[in-house]
């Protein structure tokens, strides 16, 4: 899902030339480049690698660097085609890997994609190694699916990783940069045009009176070629994580404690609950502990885990003075509590879990769930393009694989709940 015109321009070229913002922007050199000997450059697509980073390539092919491109997707042979003409364009000899995943479905596909990202990278990994990735704060969710995967398999192993912006310049403005890690790469007028004549080679991509399907208009491919290329240094959060930067912003980022609707669910969730009394629940992705605070009243004991240090220490401010709750950083499925509970809650977080990742948590579940326990799922039934699965999805593949018996089922207008048993 793409959310933003890529036609429709939101800031122009020169307001995004604001002397006083870029004056303490730190250059990466030549000099400061010709420290790596080996450059591997993730893409979504076809094309991004060329819009982000391609006067880089051009300056790493002139210092002898060896360079990687890892393509995700391959939508047709066409494009394929065109990028293998804009490599050679670049004036180097580039090793491309196409790991031929569906374009616009990388997080359907997030296992297959995590495959790929770790064979390029253990194929390729090296102390003088600079891996580059698209910002996952660009709004494809391409771009926001292979930078989060990609920030997550260099995190583990402690990879050099910049991460490069590339619809962000149509559909930001200055104020969308993270400026506390944004630094430039210096370019050549050489190096402009190679990348000039590199993003020619795109035909099916540029939008023409004769290709109206094309993406990139010529205003765009301009700024690309003429402005500046950025790099973002990965956030110092785990894997760069989203829900960290999200709880940092608000400690009531969904307004959970304001919303009638947010209020109204946490009590329908509570009394959904078949039992008065709970020997010891689990609460998956707690956010900021409201509802957290409900389900201590319900369970002797209560651990709560979230994967955002901030929103671990929201939650534990908010239940402080109840008894018997623990709260927890723990990021499910590949980190999980010791012994077995009676009562697992899962609100709002499987629809951000890949089908492989919500898979593994369901069986986690069932493997420390008491006999006789009971596992509540509450989600939103819209759409958002940070989700991996809908809704729906994630209650439907639950019964599936679990094979528990639906206790209680609550359809509202904007929200499924379920409690199995």
């Amino acid at each position: 899902m793409v959310t933003f015109d890529p036609l429709v321009t939101t800031t122009s070229a020169a307001d995004w030339e604001d002397p006083d913002r870029w004056a303490s922007v730190p250059l990466r050199t030549r000099g400061w480049l010709a420290g790596f000997t080996r450059i591997v450059v993730f893409s979504a697509h076809p094309d991004d690698e060329t819009l982000g980073v391609g006067g880089l390539l051009v300056v790493a092919g002139e210092l002898g660097i060896d360079i990687s491109v890892v393509v995700a997707t391959s939508e047709c042979d066409e494009r394929l085609v065109e990028l293998t003409s804009a490599l050679s364009r670049l004036g180097t000899t580039i090793d491309l890997t196409v790991l031929g995943l569906t374009d616009g479905r990388l997080k359907h596909e997030a296992g297959l994609l995590r495959d790929g990202i770790d064979l390029a990278l253990a194929s390729r990994r090296s102390d003088t190694t600079l891996v580059l990735a698209p910002w996952p704060g660009d709004r494809h969710g391409d771009h926001r699916t292979l930078g989060r995967e990609v920030a997550a398999a260099c995190a583990v192993h402690g990879d050099t990783l910049l991460l490069y912006p590339i619809w962000l310049w149509q559909w930001g403005s200055p104020d969308d940069l993270p400026w506390s890690r944004v630094s430039e790469v210096e370019l050549s007028a050489a190096a402009r045009e190679r990348k000039r004549v590199a993003l020619a080679a795109f035909a099916s991509q540029l939008h023409t009176a004769a290709n109206p399907h094309g993406v990139l208009t010529s205003a765009f491919v301009q700024r690309a070629v003429h402005g500046r290329e950025v790099l973002f240094e990965p956030e110092e959060t785990a894997a760069g994580d989203h829900f960290e930067a999200l709880h940092r912003t608000s400690a009531d980022p969904w307004s959970v404690r304001t919303r009638w609707y947010e209020r109204r669910k946490r009590a329908l969730t509570c009394a959904a609950l078949p039992r008065e009394r709970y020997a010891r629940g689990f609460e998956i992705g707690c956010s900021n502990g409201e509802m957290s605070a409900l389900l201590a009243e319900r369970c002797d004991t209560l651990l709560c885990v979230d994967s955002a240090p901030t929103a671990v220490a929201l939650a534990s401010e908010r239940t402080a003075g109840l008894a018997d709750v623990v709260v927890q950083r723990m990021r499910v499925p590949g980190e999980w509590p010791e012994g077995r509970f009676d009562l697992v809650v899962v609100s709002e977080v499987a629809y951000y879990l890949a089908t492989d990742q919500w898979a593994d948590t369901i069986d986690r579940i069932l493997g420390s769930l008491t006999e006789g326990g009971q596992v509540v799922l509450c989600h939103w039934t819209g759409h958002a393009d940070d989700f991996a699965q809908s809704g729906w999805d994630a209650h439907a593949e639950f019964a599936t694989r679990s094979g528990l018996r639906v206790l209680v089922q609550h359809h509202d207008e904007d929200f499924l709940l379920e409690v199995f048993g």
